[in-house]
């Protein structure tokens, strides 16, 4: 269980030192090449939620944000620590739920200690979409569709095996 932990934390510092060296770097909607018309380091600041969504709506309402990614990240931790540690069957299961808890911990960081209540986001994937996001946001995703394929997939095989 302390290697999973460890990921965690590991995965909460790769997004957070990264916000870091964002913010100390570029300033807000300055953009940095790294493939020309594809792929950018742009910092801006996301004061809504949800891929932009609601923008501003960080200042008039942090305590629902935080509060709902602090609940959100005690049941992701209850549902990991409930695990079977000893069980390599889950091993799917409790990557997407490490993902998960790291995810809505690193974007909760930021609301909390971000003067605006805003989440730094900087990857920018022009070329394909323009959305601007995080490592967090990334972890979330991922986390969620690794939880899916879980559920929906491998859980079947689990229960046909155990049952």
């Amino acid at each position: 269980m302390i290697k999973w932990i460890i990921i965690i934390l590991a995965l909460i510092g790769v997004d957070q030192g990264s916000k870091i060296w964002i913010t100390s770097s570029l300033a807000p909607g300055e953009s940095i090449p790294i493939i020309n018309n594809f792929f950018h380091l742009t910092y801006t600041r996301n004061t809504g939620m949800l891929f932009g969504g609601f923008e501003g709506a960080a200042a008039n309402y942090f305590w629902v944000f935080l509060i709902f990614a602090v609940l959100a990240s005690g049941v992701f931790g209850y549902m990991f620590f409930k695990s079977d540690f000893n069980d390599k069957k889950l091993f799917v299961f409790r990557i997407a739920l490490a993902l998960l808890i790291a995810g809505s911990l690193g974007n909760a960081i930021d609301r909390a200690v971000q003067v605006d209540h805003a989440v730094v986001d900087f990857l920018d994937f022009n070329g394909i979409w323009s959305y601007i996001f995080n490592f967090a946001d990334t972890f979330l995703n991922v986390g969620i569709f690794l939880f899916f394929i879980d559920v929906f997939f491998l859980e079947k095989k689990r229960v046909k095996v155990n049952g």
